[in-house]
């Protein structure tokens, strides 16, 4: 019933005005009743301020809308960057018709919590491609950060995506995030994989993942996309920001089933 009040309240005043004027169109108010209605409408407002949270939150939710509307488009611009960079580590086949794209950082806290989920959504799916594009957005802060992406990169240069998520599992493994992963324990783990560290050059290969991921407005890490590889629309894109296994999870489980 409140919230009835105030459109009753109106509408009861456009009645009077139809009848206290010759205008055709309701929106033909005089000074007098513009000014009854704002404090109609102000004392409304007061006694039910509720409904100013409810406008704020719809208004967010309509602006995360948009954003998402334009950050799929980005992503169809730049599918071939996402899904086929020769220069990016994946896991799964390569002519796969789902994709999961992750932008990550070793030394973040929910890449490493998110980590497991996508090691067993790649075991429980053989048919999808994961690929991995190494963004260590700490590496100013942490010097792992960036040592840690450039090895990655590194090792899936010289040994292939196999090797790789190896080396990508064992790093989440240890558990070091926000700053406790170190050097000696990216080298270790490197070494234990089959590499010679003493052959590591680490040449900011992760760059271009910095544009793409501002490209596409990530404000943070994890950020993914499940998108297919061919017929690509703004429908048929997911773009997931934070720890959501469950909505990563829906997600290839959707496309899968879209694409069959």
């Amino acid at each position: 019933m409140k919230k009835l009040l105030l459109p009753l309240m109106l509408g009861a005043l456009l009645t009077g005005c139809n009848e206290t004027t010759t205008a055709s169109n309701n929106s033909d108010f005089t000074a007098q009743q513009k000014t009854q209605i704002e404090q109609i409408a102000s004392q409304y407002i007061i006694n039910h301020p509720d409904i100013l949270v409810k406008a704020s939150q719809t208004l967010q939710q309509q602006q995360m809308q948009a954003q998402q509307v334009e950050a799929k488009k980005v992503v169809i611009a730049n599918a071939d960057q996402l899904i086929n960079d020769k220069t990016t580590p994946f896991i799964g086949p390569k002519d796969a018709k789902v994709n999961v794209i992750e932008f990550f950082d070793y030394q973040c806290m929910y890449c490493s919590k998110i980590a497991d989920t996508v090691k067993q959504l790649e075991e429980k799916n053989p048919d999808v491609k994961f690929i991995f594009k190494e963004t260590p957005i700490f590496a100013s802060r942490w010097e792992a950060s960036k040592y840690a992406a450039d090895m990655g990169n590194w090792i899936y240069q010289q040994k292939g995506g196999a090797t790789y998520a190896k080396y990508h599992n064992a790093v989440f493994a240890t558990g070091k995030d926000e700053g406790h992963l170190t050097k000696k324990d990216v080298n270790t783990i490197a070494t234990s994989v089959g590499v010679d560290v003493s052959k590591f050059d680490a040449n900011n290969t992760f760059m271009n993942n910095f544009e793409l991921f501002g490209k596409l407005g990530f404000q943070g890490t994890p950020a993914l996309i499940v998108m297919p590889s061919k017929n690509i629309t703004t429908d048929n894109i997911t773009i997931i920001n934070g720890y959501n296994p469950d909505a990563l999870k829906k997600a290839i489980s959707d496309l899968q089933a879209s694409t069959k």
